[in-house]
């Protein structure tokens, strides 16, 4: 509606003002707001542990009256870690663009009427000084909204606001996915075991939250109105807005803008899981290293071992496979290894491998369809589609501009043939895909750059594919596509490598006012992350991309390409299965062997496990990739990006009491009833992991009785260079099953030897002890024919390199080029990074490695 102007002076030079105000604060607030779950896809929430709650009362704009209460649910409340829940409501009011329902949420939007904040927040009845990333975070408690706004970095202090913006549909129902922290994430809220925390859901019903009305009758307290919604809607200040949330008090200049927002709010309390970190221990018995991919498994697993009866206290660091196995293998570092890749060469020194749990690694995906702005929820990739995207092959930028290396290459994936012959229109309907954005290359995978076995086993699977092993020796696909040049050999070693660097540092030449210009564009288009796979999982989630911009800016620099906006997004990862499935995120289906394209499931998953065969060198299991007659080569079912992670255990020198300690962690962590048992409860197998077979099984109980003995056992049929070390071995005593509940921190009822529930794709609940199905037969190889797409290259096994014994100096090297790397080519990000706090742990981490 249009408000008559009553005052002398008018309305429009406080509206001018209010706006002018408002757009410098937006400004730095896009920069700290940046919503990392609004507009994920809801996927499959167990149904325990959810809980529903009163909602406001409904605005009812027509009639300028209140309606019925709604309702608001969070899909999980209890044993919560860092992870996504999904918010729904009901009841609510229908966000409207210019009187129109609308799809798509904009934070500070100044058009959409309506929409809803969801903010994580101190205590279960918080204050709005208590809400992170709300306009008054970090302020005096005591005086609420009625206080200057505090500065952006107060509002957000330890990582850009997971707050979730989204919108109300025309039948009044809304939802949207939050990242909720634990103390990990955010020491400012501190949520952890003792401290709960909750959720706030604020629809924006408007209401005189900047005290017009009293600016207009001269009230020099600025005093604020929320029955009065004449300004809801006016087209100079329009408060029912997101934007006029940000907004100052007209004659105090006070944060009011949020005030009666916040009298709608619906609050769902929240509590957290307890982690190793609440475990009173002044030291740790022993300590693990390794395996990035299992610290959400080992996070529920030390838990359950430290709170438990007869508490041991594992220590844990989430270090870069390569560099862990390395220094294990050379007797330094932690007493455990974990890792997802055997080592092949001659043991240096006596251990056995214990598998402890099966996983995955996800192609994760947040891809809007530009006609709605909604999220496509289905995409499929093959091994060459990605060959393409590490490889630096798609051009990026318009043909008349575009590098000598991939010229005629297609912009990006979303205009190559290949994937839209993967992807038809009919297949996503009545989706589309993006256009290419020329000005931020976002499309170009997340990815660590890191030394990973993460990145051998997904590179080894590109290797073994014959389109794609093909198009990286240099032949086109069928539409005419290349391989940047850059990565052909010999100049570029090929896959499979875990480490990736980009190899095309070149760019094209442009003439200019008759001068030839060098325009290298190549190296700034795409960036490994140089931190942990964390890291990269923060990235995807505040859809940043990890590229500078190819296009110059006005200083003649190229600038960090800047976050997506839901709606717009083209964002492509490579995380493992726990990340993806704890954030809610949509997962590719990939082509494996046999033609199949499958997301990473329970199902597919154990379909893969049960196609392994063991390697007899180390007795570690691992898919046959580029291996013909194969179960594995013919099996349309299997995700071919599943592994199985293992613990590399000592069987001498490490002493009676911690070989016993040792062996009696890992029988918890691959006991049938407690271990593998899937739930989030400290102690359980958390989701995107897979419970260990019978085989698997057996060979964990094999390895553990070698370390509890400290016999000196080898991994498979290796046999020592010289007699094992006998001194500190143990007492010669064997692993025997833990006799009660007590000892082993769970229940002792018989369960299965895959454990309960769904696996991967479970979402909570403690599952039954009681079963007695579910175990998975014991992988064998497969006599049957080869599949129609046989391949013509060596075979490739994921986890069976060529041996890595050069130890820290081969992980150094790769760092440090990376470090000079980001030096030379990408200065400006560079320093942009080390502003930020979370640029100078990178940094730092940095220095450490290489000795700075």
């Amino acid at each position: 509606m249009r408000v008559r102007d009553r005052s002398p002076r008018g309305l429009g030079w406080w509206s001018r003002a209010w706006l002018a105000a408002t757009a410098a604060w937006s400004l730095l607030a896009v920069l700290a707001l940046l919503p990392a779950g609004a507009g994920t896809v809801p996927q499959a929430h167990a149904d325990s542990g959810a809980k529903t709650v009163q909602g406001p009362a409904r605005w009812q704009p027509d009639t300028q009256t209140y309606g019925p209460n709604g309702s608001v649910t969070v899909s999980q409340v209890d044993n919560l870690v860092d992870q996504v829940v999904h918010v729904s409501w009901t009841g609510f009011t229908t966000t409207v663009q210019n009187g129109v329902p609308t799809t798509v949420p904009g934070l500070l939007d100044i058009n959409k009427m309506y929409q809803v904040r969801v903010y994580q927040c101190r205590g279960v009845n918080p204050k709005p000084t208590d809400c992170y990333g709300s306009t008054v975070y970090g302020g005096n408690p005591a005086l609420g909204f009625q206080q200057n706004r505090p500065a952006p970095g107060v509002t957000s202090p330890d990582l850009p606001s997971n707050m979730a913006i989204a919108v109300t549909g025309a039948d009044g129902t809304g939802s949207a996915d939050i990242e909720v922290w634990s103390s990990v994430q955010s020491s400012s809220l501190g949520c952890d075991a003792a401290h709960a925390c909750s959720l706030v859901v604020e629809p924006n019903y408007g209401g005189d939250s900047a005290g017009i009305g009293a600016l207009i009758n001269g009230d020099p307290t600025g005093a604020i109105n929320c029955a009065d919604h004449s300004f809801d809607t006016t087209d100079s200040v329009s408060l029912a807005t997101d934007s006029m949330l940000v907004g100052s008090n007209a004659t105090t200049g006070l944060a009011t803008g949020e005030a009666c927002a916040w009298n709608e709010r619906a609050v769902v309390p929240l509590s957290f899981a307890p982690t190793a970190s609440s475990c009173k221990a002044a030291t740790t018995d022993f300590a693990t290293a390794g395996l990035p991919m299992a610290q959400r498994a080992l996070q529920q697993w030390r838990a359950g071992a430290c709170l438990g009866g007869s508490p041991i206290y594992a220590g844990y660091t989430a270090l870069a496979e390569p560099q862990a196995r390395g220094a294990f293998l050379q007797g330094g570092g932690a007493e455990v290894a974990l890792t997802a890749r055997p080592d092949t060469g001659p043991a240096p020194r006596p251990y056995v491998y214990a598998p402890l749990a099966d996983s995955g690694i996800s192609v994760v995906f947040a891809v809007d369809d530009p006609g709605t702005g909604r999220q496509i929820t289905h995409l499929r990739l093959d091994a060459r589609l990605l060959a393409k995207e590490l490889t630096q092959s798609y051009a990026q930028v318009a043909p008349s501009v575009q590098a000598a290396s991939i010229a005629g290459n297609p912009r990006c994936l979303f205009e190559d043939p290949e994937f839209l012959t993967l992807n038809p229109p009919s297949a996503i309907a009545p989706a589309q895909w993006p256009s290419c954005d020329i000005h931020n290359p976002s499309s170009l995978p997340i990815v660590i750059g890191q030394s990973s076995d993460m990145i051998y086993q997904l590179t080894s699977w590109i290797a073994a594919d014959n389109d794609a092993q093909r198009f990286l020796q240099g032949e086109v696909d069928e539409w005419g596509m290349h391989v940047d040049p850059f990565y052909l050999r010999p100049a570029f070693s090929g896959y499979p490598t875990d480490l990736l660097i980009p190899q095309d540092n070149t760019g094209f030449q442009k003439v200019e006012n008759g001068r030839t210009i060098d325009e290298h564009e190549k190296q700034y288009e795409w960036s490994p992350v140089l931190g942990s796979l964390d890291d990269a999982a923060r990235r995807f989630l505040t859809a940043t991309p990890t590229c500078l911009s190819p296009v110059l800016d006005g200083s003649g620099s190229h600038p960090r390409c800047p976050a997506s906006t839901v709606g717009t997004r083209q964002l492509i990862a490579v995380l493992d299965t726990a990340d993806a499935k704890a954030f809610s995120l949509p997962e590719a289906e990939l082509r494996n062997p046999a033609g199949g394209f499958v997301a990473p499931t329970a199902t597919s998953m154990q379909a893969a496990v049960d196609d392994m065969a063991t390697d007899p060198a180390t007795g570690t299991r691992l898919l046959p990739y580029g291996v013909p007659q194969t179960g594995f080569a013919k099996d349309a079912a299997a995700y071919p990006l599943t592994t199985v992670q293992y613990a590399m255990l000592p069987t001498s020198g490490l002493g009676d009491a911690k070989a016993l300690t040792v062996s009696r962690f890992f029988q918890k962590v691959t006991d049938p009833g407690g271990g593998q048992l899937y739930g989030r409860d400290p102690g359980k197998l958390g989701p995107g992991y897979l419970g260990l077979t019978a085989g698997q099984l057996a060979d964990a109980r094999a390895a553990l009785t070698h370390v509890a003995a400290q016999d000196g056992a080898l991994p498979g049929n290796q046999k020592p260079a010289s007699p094992a070390p006998q001194s500190g071995t143990g007492n010669g005593s064997t692993v025997v099953a833990p006799t009660s509940a007590a000892d082993t921190g769970t229940s002792t009822g018989g369960g299965s030897a895959g454990g309960q529930g769904t696996g991967a794709e479970q979402g909570g609940g403690t599952g039954s002890t009681g079963s007695t199905g579910g175990t998975a037969t014991t992988p064998r190889p497969s006599t049957a024919a080869s599949p129609s797409r046989t391949t013509s290259i060596a075979p490739i096994a994921a986890g069976s390199p060529a041996p890595d014994r050069a130890g820290l100096a081969r992980m150094l090297l790769p760092t440090v080029l990376i470090a000079g790397g980001v030096l030379l080519v990408g200065g400006p990000a560079a320093l942009l990074l080390a502003g930020t706090a979370a640029g100078g742990r990178v940094l730092t981490r940095l220095r450490r490695l290489i000795g700075g």
